[in-house]
């Protein structure tokens, strides 16, 4: 056994266990809940099973547009705002004008996304591939 004979050594050795497991598990914890609070909620690959159309989201602004099937995919940036819940797509004008061009009210359950265009409140549903 470890330290056999040394009670002093013994307990020295669990209360280091024990505190380097405790920090481990509160980094972990502290990791995953700022993940949680602080990540881009629409971050993946969208689908309408309705028009055929794919939004791919990334986190780093650039979301890339693709009509149906043989389509050309289209990019552009967007933005997202949390905490008013409002997504923000910022087209070329040349490129994709009309396409998702505009600023939506977001709303995601289940991992069905639901975009309502905040001018005239048109809907778009999208599946989570």
């Amino acid at each position: 056994m470890i330290l056999e004979n040394n009670e002093e050594k013994r307990s020295t050795l669990w209360r280091m266990v024990l505190t380097v497991s405790s920090l481990l598990v509160i980094i972990v914890a502290v990791f995953f809940i700022v993940r949680l609070f602080t990540g881009n909620p629409l971050e993946g690959t969208w689908i309408n099973e309705d028009s055929g159309a794919v939004l791919e989201i990334r986190d780093n602004g650039e979301l890339t547009v693709t009509e149906g099937e043989g389509s050309e995919p289209l990019t552009a940036g967007y933005s997202v705002d949390t905490k008013i819940k409002v997504f923000t797509v910022q087209t070329d004008m040349g490129t994709a004008e009309g396409i998702l061009s505009g600023s939506y009210n977001y709303n995601v359950e289940n991992n069905v996304l639901t975009l309502t265009e905040r001018e005239y409140g048109d809907q778009m549903v999208f599946e989570r591939r």
